[in-house]
């Protein structure tokens, strides 16, 4: 395991050594057949293994109570935060139209006082009419 990571160290200071080099490009050409040709040696490995084969059904079985279980588990967080936040908040400023009176951005409380004391005012002298 450590011949792996070191490898993979060296080759990742060797990149930024030749970083913006004619061979660079010319060696990011050949990782996608290294890798194919890594992933068929990996084939052929697990194919000879006669004890993985012979338990190959039972980690499938594995696999997939593993992955049906996960989904299952999603959908289940998905439905218990549907049932908690159905909708979601709207905005005070989408919800009803700032009086700002000239002034930018949202009305001060005194603003608020001001138009709930006129329309006191204007219902009252309505009522003395």
């Amino acid at each position: 395991m450590f011949i792996a990571m070191g490898l993979m160290f060296l080759g990742i200071a060797v990149g930024l050594l030749l970083r913006g080099r004619p061979l660079a490009a010319k060696l990011a050409r050949c990782v996608t057949p290294a890798i194919m040709l890594l992933l068929f040696a990996l084939g052929i490995s697990v194919g000879g293994n006669t004890t993985l084969m012979a338990n190959l059904p039972k980690l499938g079985g594995a696999a997939v109570v593993l992955t049906v279980s996960a989904i299952a588990g999603s959908i289940a967080c998905v439905l218990c935060i549907r049932r908690f936040f159905r909708q979601p908040p709207e905005p005070d400023a989408l919800t009803t139209p700032p009086d700002t009176g000239g002034q930018t951005g949202a009305p001060s409380s005194s603003s608020r006082v001001s138009r709930a004391s006129r329309a006191s005012h204007a219902s009252q002298e309505d009522s003395q009419a």
